[in-house]
C-alpha cells in the first residue's frame, strides 16, 4: 500500500524518464551558505580535511531544506506569488539564462530578453563571480535535479 502511493507521488513529480529510464523529481531546495570556522577553535572537535584544505583560513557549507516539487513547470505557486521581490530563471550547464520571469524587471531592473542566452556570472560582481561559479559547479556535480530558490 505505501509503496504504491509513493509510486504514484513519485509519478506526479516527475520529469519523466532520462535516457537510462530512471525518474527525476524537482527538489526545492532553500537555504543559505555558512561560514564554518576551522576546527583548532574548537577544542576536542576533529574535521578530516584534504591536505590542499589548510591553506583556508575559513570554511563554508550549504544549510538547506529540500521540498519535493509538486509541478516542474513555471505554473507552480511562486508564478502566481504576489511577493515582488521573487522571480524565476533557468540555466544551462554553462550558467546562460534559458528562462527569465517577467517578474526580474521588478527585482533587477533587467528584461529577461536582456538575460536570456547570457552568462549569468556576468551579472554578478567580480569579487563574487568565482565563488557563485564554485557554487553552481557543485550543484551540477549532484546527482538529479536541483531548483534553488
Amino acid at each position: 500500500m505505501v509503496a504504491g502511493h509513493l509510486n504514484r507521488l513519485k509519478q506526479r513529480n516527475s520529469l519523466g524518464p532520462s535516457r537510462d529510464g530512471t525518474n527525476y523529481a524537482v527538489v526545492h531546495c532553500t537555504g543559505y551558505i555558512k561560514n564554518w570556522p576551522p576546527t583548532d577553535m574548537f577544542p576536542g572537535v576533529h574535521m578530516e580535511r584534504p591536505v590542499d584544505d589548510d591553506m583556508h583560513a575559513s570554511h563554508c557549507c550549504l544549510v538547506a531544506i529540500g521540498r519535493l516539487q509538486v509541478t516542474s513547470t513555471a505554473s507552480n505557486d511562486m508564478t502566481n506569488s504576489n511577493n515582488q521581490s521573487e522571480f524565476i530563471t533557468r540555466h544551462a550547464m554553462d550558467g546562460k539564462f534559458t528562462f527569465v520571469d517577467q517578474r526580474v524587471m521588478n527585482v533587477l531592473g533587467y528584461s529577461p530578453t536582456d538575460l536570456l542566452g547570457k552568462i549569468c556570472y556576468d551579472f554578478c560582481h567580480a569579487e563574487d563571480q568565482m565563488n557563485v561559479k564554485d557554487s553552481f559547479d557543485q550543484v551540477l556535480k549532484q546527482k538529479g535535479n536541483f531548483s534553488l530558490m
